[in-house]
């Protein structure tokens, strides 16, 4: 892994994308390759040695300095100021054989796989596990604890910070998460599964109106399944389970979201958003639910 110096600038007049996207940056494509990431790729982008963020580069410019890297205000806020700063650029992601424990400490990121190698059936994955959107992780590790007789498989990442918001660090979307910068994840990238399942974390927009969305590009009838299961184990909860609409921003539904590119032809991926009052108090209900019904789909794949 590699790092360079980097002069973090606000984003130019006509890069829209910056400015809307707080996850994304613009680097000069020579001083990119020379920490051996590429366009789409995800790098660590430095304010101070703890002050840090995971980005996805979005655009690559030719830029004079070489130094420069573009990102717009939100993202500059994600590392606590709205100004331009010296700092540097670092091709790392998840710390490879980092122990859970040491990376909580260390407010680091970790990656982590359950695999046997072969099986094409079912992966369950949580990509913003620890701290991020805490509780997701555990959800897919029950999914295949409860399923681990039929040997699925359970891919997750977990981040912590210390020294701020785990989410402003670490926080991916699920539509850029590229496996070039996940090791573990590019093992499983190529097999295409008949099932994914992904679990997520929702923000609140209404603390007293707590839901779960079902959404991804998988078939209308397993939607329907997932939903009616997860709504019979939280029964009185008073959380809404519903269907993702087309008009949802986190439906799940493009095709290059990684669960839906994890499996065969991308049709098959279901995506969980859970807001947070779901996910506290109820998350091995749900995870539990889930495996329930993938437990039937895999019955009918023998």
């Amino acid at each position: 892994m590699a790092s360079a110096d980097a002069s973090i600038i606000r984003a130019r007049p006509f890069q829209a994308d910056l400015k809307a996207r707080r996850e994304h940056c613009s680097v000069d494509p020579a001083r990119l390759a020379s920490i051996g990431r590429a366009v789409t790729h995800q790098i660590r982008i430095y304010r101070a040695d703890k002050v840090f963020g995971f980005y996805t580069v979005s655009e690559v410019r030719p830029e004079s300095p070489d130094t420069i890297v573009h990102v717009g205000l939100t993202g500059r806020r994600r590392l606590g100021t709205d100004d331009e700063f010296e700092g540097r650029i670092d091709s790392h992601g998840p710390q490879p054989g980092l122990p859970e424990d040491q990376a909580r400490e260390q407010g680091e990121l970790i990656e982590l796989l359950d695999d046997d190698g072969r099986q094409t059936r079912l992966i369950a994955i949580a990509p913003h596990g620890g701290e991020i959107e805490p509780h997701t992780d555990e959800q897919a590790e029950r999914v295949a604890s409860r399923l681990a007789a039929r040997s699925v498989s359970c891919w997750r990442c977990k981040g912590w910070n210390p020294h701020g918001d785990p989410f402003d660090r670490w926080h991916i979307t699920s539509t850029d998460l590229n496996e070039a910068c996940f090791p573990l994840l590019a093992q499983v990238m190529s097999r295409r599964f008949t099932h994914a399942v992904a679990f997520h974390g929702l923000k609140s927009e209404d603390p007293d109106r707590p839901e779960i969305i079902i959404g991804g590009t998988a078939p209308d009838d397993l939607k329907q399944e997932i939903r009616a299961a997860i709504d019979g184990a939280i029964a009185g909860s008073g959380i809404e389970v519903r269907i993702a609409t087309r008009e949802d921003l986190f439906g799940g539904d493009d095709g290059c979201n990684i669960v839906n590119r994890l499996t065969i032809g991308r049709a098959g991926g279901i995506q969980i958003e859970q807001t947070p009052e779901a996910r506290t108090s109820h998350w091995p209900d749900i995870a539990g639910a889930v495996a329930d019904v993938y437990a039937l789909k895999l019955d009918e794949l023998e």
